[in-house]
């Protein structure tokens, strides 16, 4: 008997400590436990969409940030499916700078991790598509 108390204890002690760490790691924009910063916000439909960031703004380079999915009738985070991400620069007299970017589920259902390279400052045009094919286009400033 005293074998089945110990394993039992020894078992719980184990899926504790498996349990925090869990929650104690993560810490990108996607998944973070640090307060995110709102970048823009619109509503698409029955969704408000938001970008987030820990620092609240955007730079030239690659960022880590935040896209989130909430139904607008409860403001509760949902899952949207698969997001496809676009992201252009106007240039006068030229074709549009492209930057790359790509989004992946956090663990979080509906919120994206995005990951993102801006090659130039200033105005860009971040678009995203998700759900039944609904669209969202924010125009931000990169730093």
């Amino acid at each position: 008997m005293k074998t089945k108390a110990m394993l039992a204890a020894l078992v719980a002690v184990v899926f504790g400590i498996t349990l925090a760490a869990c929650n104690s790691t993560g810490n990108s924009a996607g998944n973070s436990g640090a307060e995110l910063k709102q970048i823009a916000q619109q509503r698409v439909g029955d969704y408000v969409v938001t970008l987030l960031a820990e620092n609240g703004q955007l730079k030239q380079g690659k960022n880590k940030y935040a896209l989130e999915f909430r139904k607008a009738a409860d403001n509760q985070l949902v899952d949207v499916g698969e997001v496809k991400l676009s992201s252009r620069m106007p240039m006068p007299g030229m074709s549009d700078m492209l930057g790359g970017a790509s989004a992946t589920p956090s663990g979080t259902p509906g919120r994206y991790t995005v990951e993102s390279d801006f090659e130039m400052r200033g105005k860009w045009n971040f678009g995203a598509t998700f759900g039944a094919n609904q669209r969202v286009m924010f125009p931000i400033n990169v730093q």
